[in-house]
């Protein structure tokens, strides 16, 4: 499949030959390539999602719309985009009663389908976010600066959505989150803040995070700048609901850790972000080993990072580093530090373990 699908516009969609058969007849092989091909083209959605309801719609799944409806979104339509009127009436779609009518039930479906999937999920994981609620979606390129009531600040990225209450429940402060968005929380103990996705839940006291759970991306991601997190599956959630339980199963993030879910495995996998920031304030802009034992160059790079690191004190016991650094990063500084002391390293659950014969 070689062809520049990212020039495709929704009627080139509705007529390829491979798209529609993974839309109406899909097999393993066809499935595999357009999950990837629309998870790795995340821009191409809204094109992709008009054609999947249009061709649906074809196949008698429409979605009932009352003649006012149909009216409006049948003018927006021939007003918009005039010229697409003879595709339609193509023999490749013989089988459409009315042209204007079903694309305006493609046009609007998908629309209310995925409004409709926001209420849902809303209602089922709380009421908060199921009524007298405030809903603001990032259409621009630039990112979208919100507050909330109780004073903390929302970042919201391109192309995402956030719903909230307008008023938080004395005891929760709850928002359900599709995209990206950065979260400075105002501290409240006694009113945790959760930020809901479809697939995970991230309950904070008062912190700084990220949160990326992008629609029709592979995984979801969690990464704490500052204070600490802790990071849930859904379904875990909702199942120690039901059965009344207050033992919950998660993980819990302090500054540069980050959980990477994977929806295919339905699993949370800890680890370090990509560029750890430093945490000391008054940390040194330069750090200058001069045959320094290796236990205390470690001890300063946890204390700097806030990350543990891992090694055989005993085993690196006469290794020591002469060394001089500045801007680099704290896997730069890892891989020199390595190479002198003829190690290596690995990150396993957001730590460093040192594997080391001895110096």
């Amino acid at each position: 499949m070689n062809t520049n699908y990212r020039e495709y516009n929704f009627e080139d969609f509705s007529r390829d030959e491979s798209f529609r058969q993974w839309v109406l007849t899909p097999d393993n092989k066809n499935d595999e390539f357009w999950k990837n091909w629309v998870s790795d083209n995340p821009d191409c959605t809204e094109n992709v999602d008009i054609a999947k309801a249009f061709l649906l719609t074809l196949q008698g799944k429409d979605i009932s719309l009352n003649n006012d409806d149909l009216d409006v979104i049948t003018d927006k339509i021939v007003e918009e985009t005039p010229l697409i009127i003879p595709f339609w009436k193509t023999t490749a779609f013989k089988y459409a009663a009315s042209i204007l009518l079903l694309l305006s039930i493609g046009f609007l479906g998908i629309k209310y389908y995925v409004q409709e999937s926001v209420n849902v999920a809303s209602e089922k994981i709380s009421p908060n976010l199921s009524s007298n609620y405030v809903e603001q979606e990032n259409s621009k390129d630039v990112k979208k600066q919100i507050i909330l009531e109780d004073g903390s600040q929302i970042t919201l990225y391109p192309k995402s959505k956030i719903r909230y209450p307008k008023q938080f429940s004395a005891q929760l402060r709850e928002v359900y989150l599709i995209g990206q968005a950065f979260f400075k929380v105002t501290k409240n103990p006694k009113r945790p803040f959760w930020v809901y996705t479809d697939y995970i839940s991230t309950q904070v006291l008062g912190t700084s995070f990220m949160v990326k759970a992008f629609e029709n991306e592979k995984n979801i991601k969690v990464e704490v700048h500052s204070g600490k997190v802790s990071v849930y599956r859904r379904e875990d959630l909702e199942k120690a609901k039901l059965q009344q339980k207050n033992e919950l199963v998660g993980i819990i993030l302090t500054p540069n850790q980050e959980v990477d879910y994977s929806i295919a495995d339905a699993r949370l996998l800890k680890s370090i972000i990509n560029r750890p920031e430093v945490l000391v304030a008054n940390s040194p802009k330069h750090f200058i080993f001069d045959e320094t034992p290796i236990a205390k160059v470690f001890d300063i790079l946890e204390e700097t990072y806030g990350i543990n690191i891992i090694f055989d004190e005993k085993n690196m016991e006469n290794c020591y580093l002469t060394a001089s650094f500045a801007d680099e990063s704290l896997y730069d500084k890892l891989k020199l530090i390595c190479k002198i002391t003829h190690s290596t390293y690995e990150i396993v659950d957001a730590q460093i373990v040192i594997h080391s014969k001895g110096c």
